[in-house]
């Protein structure tokens, strides 16, 4: 069975080679995806709600720690 994470990590992962490749910032393709998700959760999603997913992410960013991003 084809999972989420199936489809877009290795359309994410084939973006940052390609900018890596024509040395372009892996930091700008990163945000430019970043502004997508943006995009896609303010169809369904109140400002506080995508304010709340963000923050519970940015408190699980130490690398020894497992987390997985998912909605309360």
């Amino acid at each position: 069975m084809t999972t989420a994470r199936d489809i877009a990590e290795p359309h994410f992962e084939a973006a940052i080679a390609e900018a890596r490749e024509k040395q372009l910032s892996t930091d700008a393709v990163a945000r430019i995806f970043f502004e997508g998700v943006l995009r896609v959760w303010r169809e369904t999603r109140s400002p506080e709600d995508i304010r709340a997913e963000l923050l519970e992410a940015a408190e699980h960013l130490d690398p020894d720690e497992d987390f997985m991003f998912m909605r309360p």
